[in-house]
Order: C-alpha cells, then structure tokens, then sequence
C-alpha cells in the first residue's frame, strides 16, 4: 500500500523494474495501482487501497 503510486512506479523504472500491468484508476472499487516485476521476476503490486 502507498498513499503516492505514482512516485513509486517512477522510482521502480528508474531502478530497472519492468512493467507488467500499468498504473490504472480502478472502476469497480477506490484505487490507484500498478504491477511491476523485479529482476527475479518477482511481481509487486502497488495500490492506493489497502484491501
């Protein structure tokens, strides 16, 4: 959970992390997230909404 995603995806791309799913406003419930995988291939999901 992060109240900035978007400062956390800029700083994951600037230390290499690929996208996997792009930042996106949901429709269906209130958050703001983004998929990213580390250089293990390790998915990380960011979102404003804590569950």
């Amino acid at each position: 959970m992060t109240a900035d995603p978007d400062a956390v995806m800029a700083r994951a791309k600037e230390l290499g992390a690929s996208v996997v799913h792009e930042l996106v406003d949901q429709t269906d419930y209130p958050s703001r997230d983004f998929t990213i995988s580390d250089p293990d291939g390790n998915h990380w999901t960011f979102a404003t909404f804590a569950g």
